[in-house]
């Protein structure tokens, strides 16, 4: 009854919107690429990006059709497609993968140039797309040598952080070039509060704490962006792409818990500092050469470095210590660590048009990369935990793939894409610690798109895919990250798995398309994946500890419908937007109900009306987004739930001329609280555990102006 209920409810809005749209009688649509294109590609270009002034991309991209973002509003965190992250959504920077341990949210909105949102694997950009791909193209260099810079700040809960961004340029005859920059003082303070409860296998209370935490986030950054083009005498052009980002992170963690029934932890009160700065350099140098004869070469070398330095001081307090001499307490626990990962990539591409509406497309794509870590422990005098400790370990990943594709033009009304990917991954893991194990994964990748023109205005598309998902280099690595503070079922230890499988899956998609004029269009969508060894965290006590491992467990599938529908009005010069997405999936293994591949977000909603002024020159827009939570059981004895997310925001634009503008946002203006639950139990007894995160809005207040070439 529940799911007929949503069923209706999306057909009724769907049919709702396309009434709407209607009306409208405007010749032109800023959609015309996406009604062309085969594939079923969404592009978001830069002033959708740059309209509420985010911060950050994941907070840009929330708003668009079946994206969510994990983590707390304003955070930033795991961008999802269909409800999935952890590798199901494959996020890539100018076509290729970025490195582990790289944060996408690291990149200012202001730095990019669009992104391309894809729901279905092509054979070009890979197949490691389960969910589907999100590539981040940054800006490139302009005909006309823009310069512009970009003041703001931005407040929450009486803390500010200023920001900074800039771009300049130059061209001649046969050359240009751009700079982007970015500098940012990121400070954020977040307050948890945990509630444990714990149960014997009759029922009878036999823990009762709460625990406090304060966690004070200092992460500064300077992001560039610096590109060259060069046009050769031959017609050939040659472009340098860089981006080089500098990052420090000052985190420090206040936790005191209170146990009111049971036994109180080993550290009561502890404090954690974590100190890092990381260093990231990409630059890919691209060649494009019109052959003869009408074909286009497009070759592309990358190189990719990564480097992360950073040390950890917990200090605790065993149970029973006097807290008044908090100070003459020696540090218990200190821990250095690094990593370092370099790659190179090379790829290209040979494009041609041949009669009878056949475009083909053939090509490579490798990659060869490196990636080293060391953790030094070292434990202080009383401190009998474990020994001092040096880590070393190194993960090795090399890949090559073939790939070919034909964009046919059967009919004017029938267009089909068929490409074919052969990929072969090698992984290879070692360390002084750890076991050498190595791997070879082959997937070849069948990938077939269709479009079906019903009328003018009005499409059918189709697509079935096969893909996979990689274990990450972590996973795989047979090392044991721990808890520093009460270590359980619900806050295990971490090990890696070396012998973990990546997970393949058939997909099957979808939808149903209406264009109606300028900007103005609905779409409503299916899919449906059928995933085979799918990877779930097994959790379990080994001595007097626990830990969690991920495994393969078998088969699952996940199935949603999205809708989507955007329309303006002449009058009174108002823009809306609305989507709307529902994921169900089932894990095998798992017995039901709610046994969802984890995290998966089951419910997420939109809405954003903008309003252009006609004696102001001020533009208002407004955004609701809401994501549902709910239960999700992990294993037979472990489950998780958290609350609905509902985050409102607001943006004013004041034009005082052609070149100047005044931007004022308001981000998260319900403030709401986090809440999210894990629980873990057997006939033996439980333990339950309540977060509950007070969240607050952001404000930010920000001045753009484009300077005269």
């Amino acid at each position: 009854m529940h799911r007929h209920a949503v069923c209706l409810t999306l057909l009724t809005l769907f049919l709702a919107t396309g009434a709407a749209a209607q009306t409208v009688e405007i010749v032109g649509t800023r959609d015309r690429a996406r009604q062309l294109d085969t594939a079923a590609m969404t592009v978001v270009g830069r002033e959708e990006l740059l309209r509420y002034g985010d911060q950050t991309v994941a907070d840009a991209l929330k708003r668009m059709p079946g994206i969510t973002v994990g983590g707390l509003p304003g955070r930033g965190g795991e961008i999802r497609m269909r409800g999935l992250g952890n590798g199901y959504t494959q996020v890539l920077l100018n076509g290729q993968p970025v490195p582990a341990g790289f944060l996408i949210d690291t990149i200012s909105p202001e730095l990019i140039e669009r992104i391309e949102i894809m729901r279905v694997a092509s054979a070009e950009l890979g197949s490691q797309a389960i969910a589907g791909t999100i590539n981040i193209v940054l800006r490139k260099s302009a005909p006309r040598a823009p310069r512009e810079f970009k003041l703001g700040a931005a407040g929450t809960d009486g803390r500010l952080a200023p920001d900074a961004t800039g771009q300049a340029g130059d061209n001649g005859a046969a050359w240009s070039y751009t700079v982007g920059a970015a500098l940012v003082a990121g400070r954020m303070l977040t307050a948890y509060t945990d509630d444990e409860l714990g149960r014997d296998g009759a029922g009878a209370v036999r823990l009762m704490r709460r625990t406090r935490r304060r966690e004070l986030d200092i992460r500064p950054s300077i992001n560039l962006t610096p590109r060259i083009n060069w046009t050769l005498p031959n017609g050939d052009t040659l472009s340098a792409q860089n981006f080089v980002r500098f990052m420090t992170l000052d985190l420090r963690t206040n936790s005191d818990d209170v146990t009111a029934i049971g036994a109180p932890t080993e550290f009561p009160a502890n404090r954690t500092l974590f100190k890092a700065h990381a260093e990231t350099l990409r630059s890919d140098v691209q060649w494009i050469h019109q052959a003869d004869g009408g074909g286009r070469w497009d070759v592309k070398i990358g190189r990719n470095h990564f480097q992360r330095r950073g040390a950890n001081d917990f200090e605790g307090i065993a149970a029973g210590a006097d807290r008044a001499l908090v100070p003459l307490v020696p540090l218990v626990r200190r821990v250095d660590s690094s990593a370092n990962e370099d790659n190179v990539t090379f790829g290209g591409k040979f494009a041609h048009t041949l009669a009878g509406g056949h475009t083909l497309l053939a090509g490579w794509d490798a990659a060869s990369g490196r990636r080293t870590e060391t953790r030094r422990e070292q434990l202080q005098p009383g401190d009998t935990v474990a020994p001092s400790a040096y880590e070393s370990s190194a993960a090795r990943l090399d890949r090559m793939a073939l790939f070919a594709q034909d964009d046919w033009s059967v009919t004017a009304l029938l267009s089909v894409s068929a490409g074919l990917r052969w990929e072969t991954l090698r992984t290879a893991t070692e360390g002084n610690v750890l076991d050498t194990v190595r791997q070879q994964t082959t997937v070849l990748s069948p990938l077939v798109q269709a479009v079906y023109k019903l009328a003018e205005g009005h499409q059918l598309r189709a697509g079935l895919t096969r893909t996979f998902k990689m274990p990450t280099l972590t996973n795989l690595a047979l090392r044991r990250y721990t808890v520093d503070n009460d270590n359980s079922a619900i806050a295990p230890d971490m090990q890696g798995n070396p012998h973990l499988l990546p997970e393949r899956a058939w997909g099957l998609d979808a939808a149903y398309e209406r264009y109606f004029g300028k900007d103005a269009m609905a779409s409503a969508s299916a899919y449906l994946r059928r995933i085979d060894d799918v990877t779930i965290e097994r959790v379990e006590q080994v001595g007097s500890r626990w830990i969690s491992t991920p495994v393969n467990a078998g088969r699952a599938a996940t199935w949603g419908v999205e809708f989507e529908a955007k329309w303006p009005l002449p009058v009174p010069r108002l823009e809306l937007r609305a989507n709307l997405a529902r994921n169900w999936s089932r894990v095998a293994a798992i017995a039901g109900p709610d046994n969802r591949l984890a995290s998966q977000v089951p419910l997420s909603a939109g809405v954003g009306i903008d309003h252009r002024m006609t004696a102001l020159p001020v533009t208002l827009g407004a955004s609701v987004n809401f994501v549902r939570g709910g239960a999700l059981r992990l294993s037979e004895r472990g489950r998780a739930s958290s609350g609905a997310q509902r985050d409102v925001g607001m943006v004013a634009v004041w034009r005082v001329d052609a070149r100047s503008q005044w931007r004022m946002s308001v981000a998260n203006l319900l403030g709401q609280d986090h809440l999210s639950q894990a629980s873990f139990g057997d006939q033996s007894g439980s333990l339950q555990t309540l977060t509950a995160t007070p969240t607050a809005p952001t404000l930010r207040l920000a001045f753009e102006h484009k300077m005269a070439n």
